[in-house]
């Protein structure tokens, strides 16, 4: 199982390098959130998630980005989640980035790796005379978990840079 695992992470590792162009590299972004993650289902709880990601542009296309993000949070047995994101900035007219964002993961939690979706957006709000932006942001999606499913809720923010 462990191999499988470290095969899933070198794929993710593989496919940023694939699709990220070298001529974009002042395009890539970081970021570090905390917030609340709400589990339910098996039953339920609330708990703290930390985590960072790095925005990677894709290709040529403005505002689409490649989002590998690591998360852990506080729940009973400390679950962690290692996902590939695509993020797609809205164009808008407002001073804030408004975003979507989805894409597929896998939680390391008791019981064996999980498959998990996640799906939310957010927005993110610009510090005056900085290239640092406060994003906040909400993201749901289901963990199948063995035998039943766990439905996940994220609120988090913190710093993008």
């Amino acid at each position: 199982m462990k191999r499988k695992s470290a095969f899933v992470a070198a794929l993710l590792i593989v496919f940023c390098f694939a699709f990220a162009s070298n001529s974009y590299s002042q395009g890539l972004h970081g970021d570090g959130k905390f917030g609340l993650s709400i589990f339910s289902g098996q039953g339920s709880s609330t708990a703290f998630l930390f985590g960072g990601a790095m925005d990677i542009p894709i290709g040529d296309r403005q505002g689409l980005y490649f989002r590998p993000e690591f998360n852990i949070t506080t729940h009973p047995s400390t679950p962690i989640e290692a996902c590939g994101i695509l993020k797609y900035n809205l164009p808008t007219s407002m001073q804030q980035t408004i975003y979507i964002d989805g894409g597929l993961g896998f939680w390391f939690m008791t019981g064996g790796p999980f498959f998990g979706l996640d799906f939310g957006g957010g927005m993110l709000f610009p510090l005056q005379n900085s290239s640092v932006q406060i994003p906040v942001e909400i993201r749901l999606g289901p963990i199948i978990a063995t035998g039943s499913s766990i439905f996940q809720i994220a609120l988090t923010t913190g710093v993008h840079f």
